[in-house]
């Protein structure tokens, strides 16, 4: 090999090296970098500024969303797998809702998992941290919008628990391009808050850095090494950064399992208890415009805990409207040529399905998960309730996108009778965004990967922080609950190290 075929190579060094930077991994940078650690994030994406986004969805979705939204489980009926792969993960590309981790969830964690310090009173002072840098609050009537004022309509006539959502959104001015990227940076998603806050403080940040191993001297982990990549993939070098302390993995439910068992870690769990909260969505057509490209993206929600799933308020982007709407030909034009005039309101069931995450071809992942009858009963009754909504809002037709049920349903009654007492796995497109598992997080290594500090067992110096410790399905959003987590869990590992170095 000449001296101009040689392969550049990375290295660096820093007492932590983070691989990840969403939700989890930027947060634990943060914190480590503010209590005065050297920090290495490592990201396989691009780093995005908003200017980087492009306006259109498709071309957005190639830039930051995994395999631009082909990543699915592997089944006759394929499930469609959304997460982030740049700068911020999957902050990146969600509406910025807020959900602290609901009470009966922590007692769980505390009672059966032994993770009372991480659900303890210092979660809510995580929470109240994080709340306050990231500017969190209920979305502003000014930017609501015609579909979540709709919504808010609907669920008041019926009586049930409807609420204004809250966003991580300073300054939202309405764009509906947070799954494209907000323009102005309103969204204080990860690339746009904590990534930078850390290199202010320090941390360096490599990007389209895919991590292969985490390095091990006997059983501490010591560093990651891995592969550089360029915007198409193509293999540019290899990297290999130094951990003077400790490696943190946050690299997804799909990819910190995957590197893990790369790396030799053997656990039974790792991989297995993949838990998501698929969700549908129904299409209402109005009278009255609803102008669904102003607002909030998703600015109202009706939680309904107790029954195992909750409704929202999601817009569309007109590309992804059209698509929805039925028929062919000039009766689908003329649909078309009304797209100010319809709303798209979804359900997400807080399934008990469990799957499984193993190593894929290519260099890719597969996913096995499949809902029960009791999960798909969910969906049933939460499906109805959001036709039932729409109707109670004054559309004239919906569209369920059921395939037992025909295309435009004109009331609820017909609704009622044309829904199939059970509904079928391939009844249904169902979409997960929402991913738990896969390196659970328990005190009994019997039972976790993670013990209670988020350290792998049997492995010192090897820490998960990310959804992938969840030992339970939340049932709400997980951004915060990720955050609030890992906010603890590094606060705590940096108390720890300063204090062996004082000693």
């Amino acid at each position: 090999m000449s001296f101009f075929d040689r392969k550049p190579v990375l290295t660096d060094d820093a007492d932590f090296v983070v691989v990840g930077t969403g939700a989890g991994g930027a947060t634990a940078a943060r914190v480590l970098s503010e209590s005065g650690f050297s920090v290495v994030m490592l990201e396989e994406g691009a780093y995005l500024k908003p200017e980087d986004r492009p306006r259109e969805l498709v071309d957005a979705m190639a830039v930051a969303v995994r395999g631009m939204a082909t990543l699915a489980t592997d089944s006759l009926v394929p499930m469609p797998l959304l997460q982030g792969s740049c700068v911020g993960g999957s902050t990146a590309i969600n509406s910025g809702i807020i959900w602290r981790m609901p009470e009966d969830v922590r007692e769980v964690w505390a009672r059966e998992w032994g993770l009372s310090g991480l659900t303890d009173h210092k979660l809510d002072s995580a929470f109240d941290y994080i709340e306050d840098a990231l500017a969190v609050g209920p979305t502003d009537v000014a930017i609501a919008g015609g579909n979540n004022e709709l919504m808010q309509r609907a669920a008041e006539k019926l009586g049930l628990p409807g609420k204004v959502i809250a966003r991580n959104a300073k300054g939202c001015e309405g764009n509906q391009r947070c799954l494209q990227g907000c323009p102005i940076g309103a969204r204080q998603s990860m690339e746009i808050s904590y990534v930078p806050a850390a290199m202010a403080n320090g941390a360096r940040l490599h990007t389209r850095c895919r991590a292969n191993k985490v390095r091990f001297e006997g059983a501490r982990a010591v560093g990651v090494t891995g592969t550089l990549r360029d915007e198409n993939e193509r293999e540019l070098g290899t990297f290999e950064i130094r951990a003077r302390r400790g490696v943190i993995v946050a690299a997804s439910v799909f990819g910190t399992p995957l590197l893990l068992n790369r790396s030799g870690v053997r656990h039974p769990l790792l991989g297995e208890r993949f838990q998501a909260h698929p969700g549908a969505a129904f299409v209402g057509a109005f009278d009255e415009p609803v102008h669904m490209g102003f607002g909030a993206s998703q600015g109202y929600e009706i939680p309904m805990r107790d029954r195992g799933f909750k409704m929202e308020a999601l817009a569309l982007p007109p590309d992804m409207l059209a698509a929805r709407l039925p028929g062919a030909g000039k009766a689908w034009q003329e649909r078309v040529s009304k797209l100010g005039h319809y709303a798209q309101w979804g359900c997400l069931a807080r399934m008990e399905a469990k799957g499984r995450v193993r190593a894929g071809l290519f260099d890719g992942v597969s996913v096995r998960y499949e809902p029960t009858e009791s999960d798909l009963a969910i969906v049933r009754e939460a499906l109805l309730l959001v036709g039932k909504l729409m109707f109670a809002a004054g559309a004239h037709e919906v569209y369920p996108g059921i395939a037992s049920v025909p295309e435009i349903v004109k009331t609820e009654e017909d609704l009622v009778r044309l829904m199939p007492e059970k509904l079928k796995r391939a009844d249904v497109h169902l979409v997960a965004s929402h991913l738990f598992g896969t390196a659970c997080a328990s005190s009994d290594p019997k039972r976790g990967v993670v013990d209670e500090h988020l350290e792998v067992h049997g492995r010192p110096g090897l820490f998960v922080m990310d959804a992938s410790i969840f030992p339970t399905n939340l049932g709400v959003n997980p951004q915060h609950s990720i955050m609030g987590v890992t906010h603890i869990a590094a606060t705590a590992l940096a108390e720890r190290s300063a204090a062996r170095q004082v000693a």
